[in-house]
């Protein structure tokens, strides 16, 4: 349901479902000309460009089942990670913002004879990824630019949920990470997230007691734990957004 239909691939050729409703950028360039417009003067009904608390609970639902959805349903063995997050990479179909987009997808390993499960299997650590470092990617990754010669070794479905994390504040703010209260660059960004802090809320979300900002920022908190060993699966922060989405609206 939250990943478009894929029909055939070659390479990076990739045979799906026609999708030209656009992607989630689309919605975060207009949100933010809006946002613009508004604070020139123009007449723009507000309601209109700005989505309610509980929408944008909705497309944080979206964003995080797609991911747990890829992982598959053994949180314990999850088979695949994206491993390229981003808000490029949701496109809109039939009211949902489906996961797209993995030329750098990746099988996630399993070793057999291992003791940190039952079936005596064990998921094989990653310690890189391939990507170019940029605010964007994982706490993980940003350490690990500090010290490259590091062996310390990640679980990949970790690492997504790190970078879904980073996608759902973009949705709650209508703000990239680590731009507010001022930009920083990779570098900068990399030592806040090191010393563990985080991107800013502005005042408006980070005072707010409304129970769909609240719950959006518990799950922002969730993917975003510093010790990738304590964070939540996708699938885990999926569930708590969408019971909270039902104490909200009361819908089944």
């Amino acid at each position: 349901k939250f990943i478009p239909n894929l029909y055939g691939y070659c390479s990076v050729g990739v045979m799906m479902d026609f999708m030209p409703e656009g992607n989630m950028h689309d919605y975060i360039k207009g949100a933010r000309i809006s946002a613009r417009e508004s604070k020139s003067g123009n007449s723009i009904n507000e309601s209109e460009k700005i989505l309610r608390p509980v929408d944008r609970l909705k497309i944080a639902i979206h964003i995080a089942t797609s991911v747990a959805d890829l992982h598959g349903d053994d949180e314990s063995m999850p088979s695949f990670f994206h491993n390229d997050i981003c808000c490029h990479q949701y496109l809109f179909q039939d009211g949902l913002f489906k996961l797209n987009d993995f030329n750098y997808a990746k099988a996630i390993l399993v070793k057999h004879g291992g003791q940190s499960s039952k079936q005596g299997k064990e998921l094989c650590l990653r310690s890189s990824f391939g990507m170019r470092l940029w605010k964007g990617r994982s706490l993980e990754e940003h350490q690990k630019s500090l010290n490259p010669s590091d062996p310390s070794g990640y679980r990949p479905d970790k690492i997504d949920v790190w970078m879904m994390g980073n996608v759902i504040y973009i949705i709650l703010t209508d703000l990239y990470t680590f731009e507010f209260p001022k930009p920083l660059s990779t570098k900068e960004a990399t030592a806040e997230l090191v010393a563990g802090r985080r991107s800013a809320y502005p005042g408006h979300i980070a005072n707010s007691t409304d129970p769909a900002y609240v719950a959006i920022k518990k799950a922002l908190d969730m993917c975003w734990t510093q010790d990738w060993r304590e964070r939540p699966s996708a699938r885990e922060v999926s569930n708590y957004l969408m019971r909270k989405l039902r104490e909200i609206t009361g819908e089944k």
